[in-house]
């Protein structure tokens, strides 16, 4: 293996944290890399024979792309309630007591109490935020259309990401060969090769993609619609994928609202309320703050400061002591135009603006468990008290 040094100029929490996550989509030569904060230096492994000086390229262009957002990370911190907490390994726990398997990178089983902690999360979002907003029950397929995602602008922001889904051709030579390889070889990648039809499908990134595509063409009455779904997208993390804090299967629940801006925007901020109220009731350790996402791409500095001057994204962020970091468990999202326009829906002779509020479900699980441990009867009042209510008449 050689490896690569390269000086780090910025060591801010937000710049490392872009940092560490695209550094796995570098090259597929990269065998690891560390990032260290106190010696202010990325250390890059790669495969022999790679070509040091085009890695170093690499290394150079991303971590510029980076320090070129610096004018847009500043965040805003809205709520901040933070507890003494054990520092508990969640993950390890999962698979000590069988409540999570993993089989294969970035999917997971979950089971038992794990399992019962999700479906709680989800049946509290129902039960709170659809019936505060009289929001539609949707169900949307897992795969999505490739020209949804392009009119999204999703490829373009987040190219990494991309799970496509194709299907063995159609011919009679194709598709015997195929099985018949299978039965006398045993199944492998390479068997693929060649073989596969045009990628028009994707497995969807988003929940709420199939809502905007699913109105397009829509004239809608004011003052818009309000939707929920819920949805287990996919989205490609290399490295990035571990325990149930990046997973490339999850499971996501979303609040939409599509409509005129004054009702999106009141509805958010009202979303927003509730779930601090959420927080205060299960005693969680967390923050709510401004944030952007994780753009990969080489305008990442414009977008990312659009999104932080303009507030269009907001995270409630629980502590993990075990990581000494925190992870985001809910985004509150503000699209503006973006969608209406992308898909014509139209409200009032104007372009419907579009907001969404979302859990990341496994996320939940895992923070849960990082900060309050596997036993019940030690759980914060408020969370023990739902978690036995629905247990109980899941029960039944």
């Amino acid at each position: 293996m050689s490896n690569l040094t390269v000086h780090l100029e910025n060591t801010t929490p937000e710049y490392l944290e872009q940092v560490r996550y695209a550094l796995p989509f570098l090259s597929e030569e990269l065998v690891s890399y560390e990032v260290s904060e106190s010696d202010r230096k990325v250390v890059v492994v790669f495969r022999p024979g790679t070509d040091a000086e085009a890695m170093r390229g690499r290394v150079d262009q991303l971590l510029q792309r980076y320090q070129q957002g610096q004018f847009g990370m500043k965040s805003v911190l809205y709520f901040d309630q933070r507890h003494e907490l054990p520092v508990i390994d969640a993950w390890a726990g999962l698979l000590e007591r069988r409540w999570a398997a993993q089989v294969g990178e970035g999917h997971v089983i979950l089971r038992g109490p794990a399992a019962q902690l999700l479906a709680l999360v989800d049946h509290k979002v129902i039960s709170i935020f659809a019936r505060e907003f009289g929001a539609e029950l949707e169900l949307y397929p897992s795969t999505i259309k490739a020209e949804t995602l392009h009119r999204c602008n999703h490829f373009t922001s987040f190219p990494e990401h991309m799970d496509f889904v194709s299907h063995l051709k159609q011919d009679l030579n194709v598709l015997s060969g195929f099985s018949s390889a299978c039965r006398t070889e045993g199944w492998s990648p390479a068997l693929h090769e060649g073989k596969m039809s045009a990628h028009d499908f994707a497995v969807s990134p988003s929940c709420c993609y199939h809502a905007y595509e699913g109105m397009a063409g829509w004239v809608l009455d004011k003052p818009g619609r309000c939707i929920t779904a819920i949805l287990s997208c996919h989205r490609y993390e290399g490295a990035n994928h571990k325990s149930l804090s990046r997973l490339r299967s999850f499971t996501m629940r979303e609040v939409v609202w599509v409509g005129q801006p004054a009702w999106v925007i009141s509805a958010r901020a009202r979303a927003e309320e509730l779930m601090q109220q959420w927080a205060k009731d299960w005693e969680l350790s967390c923050t709510f703050e401004s944030s952007n996402d994780p753009f990969f791409t080489d305008d990442f500095a414009v977008k990312a400061s659009f999104q932080r001057k303009q507030e269009a994204k907001r995270e409630l962020r629980m502590d993990i002591p075990f990581e000494k970091n925190s992870i985001s468990v809910f985004s509150s999202n503000f699209h503006a135009t973006t969608f209406g326009k992308a898909f014509d829906i139209t409200i009032a002779g104007r372009p419907a603006v579009s907001g969404c509020v979302a859990w990341g479900c496994e996320r939940w699980v895992y923070a849960l468990l990082s900060q309050f441990g596997f036993e019940p009867a030690k759980w914060p009042v408020g969370l023990k008290r739902d978690y036995d209510a629905f247990t109980a008449r899941d029960a039944l």
